[in-house]
């Protein structure tokens, strides 16, 4: 189960915070919202991971996708971020 809080943390930016477990089912969600956010106005989306306890492969594959200039990844486990990592290392180099 995923729960996620929005959080305005300024007129520039909105803090998404995930706590639970991200899987497929419940990564359409932060997809959804992520989604919402962008095409609402042109603030920075930061996806805060301190409360995720588990990610499958595809939704961090797809997280790592996303990460750019207007969506940050914080707070992540060392775990998770390693798992972020090895998928961002698929595509371009950052």
């Amino acid at each position: 189960m995923l729960r996620i809080t929005e959080f305005q943390e300024n007129g520039m930016a909105i803090r998404l915070r995930l706590d639970g477990t991200v899987s497929g089912d419940s990564f359409r969600d932060v997809e959804n919202l992520v989604a919402l956010h962008q095409t609402a106005s042109d603030r920075t989306i930061i996806l805060d991971m301190a409360g995720v306890d588990f990610i499958t492969d595809e939704p961090a594959r797809q997280l790592a996708k996303l990460e750019s200039h207007w969506l940050r990844i914080i707070n992540c486990s060392p775990f998770i971020l390693k798992l972020l990592e090895t998928f961002n290392g698929e595509g371009a180099s950052k």
